[in-house]
């Protein structure tokens, strides 16, 4: 699904006269994952061109999807029928829920980014969480970013959902590690928790009291 998917970008990338420069295998905590480089389609004067571009993937997947559950409901119990269900779940509701989700920095942000023309949306959803912890839970006297009429409220929309499931998928990966690998699973929770929740607070105090 995932050699599909990154094959999708490249070849919308190529309709539009874009450059592909580089596609292989790269290794992320010892998994193969595909990729290709399409940063060619950024320079495209459309921003529906780029939009069709960072949603190929999805198309393919969801096409993917839907014939895996046509064989699935036409298949006899067996490994077909499983490995169909699979690439259903894989190709619909994962896509869905992590490559088309804006409030994570795959495909669906940078299609967000783009309808919105706001390509620096998640950082300055992070300058406004800043700037609301610094005024209302520090008490501090800082100053409030700005951002064109109208712009201020999509930021801030932006930054509270993104800070939401941000918390949602921290926990979840800690509850589902501490039960896919019971001991080991409890030891990589708390090392997530270590990474998620104290590191943040570490450098909040560095920056209240060295500045």
């Amino acid at each position: 699904l995932k050699v599909l998917h990154e094959m999708a970008h490249g070849v919308v990338c190529k309709r539009f006269l874009g450059d592909v420069r580089q596609a292989g295998i790269v290794l992320i905590v010892m998994i193969p994952l595909p990729f290709v480089d399409v940063t060619s389609s950024w320079r495209f004067s459309s921003k529906w061109q780029r939009i069709f571009v960072a949603a190929a993937g999805m198309y393919v997947e969801i096409f993917a999807a839907a014939v895996a559950m046509i064989v699935w409901a036409y298949s006899d119990i067996g490994i077909v029928k499983t490995q169909a269900f699979n690439i259903f779940l894989a190709g619909s509701i994962t896509t869905v829920l992590f490559n088309a989700n804006p409030l994570m920095r795959f495909d669906g942000y940078y299609i967000l980014t783009d309808w919105l023309e706001m390509p620096n949306l998640g950082t300055h959803g992070q300058q406004w969480t800043k700037w609301l912890g610094k005024k209302y839970y520090l008490g501090l006297d800082a100053k409030k970013p700005t951002w064109p009429e109208g712009r201020g409220f999509i930021v801030a929309t932006y930054a509270i959902l993104a800070l939401m499931w941000r918390v949602v998928i921290c926990v979840g990966l800690a509850l589902a590690a501490e039960s896919l690998f019971f001991g080991l699973g409890i030891v990589l929770a708390v090392l997530a928790v270590a990474m998620w929740v104290l590191w943040p607070i570490v450098k909040l105090l560095k920056m209240v009291f060295i500045g």
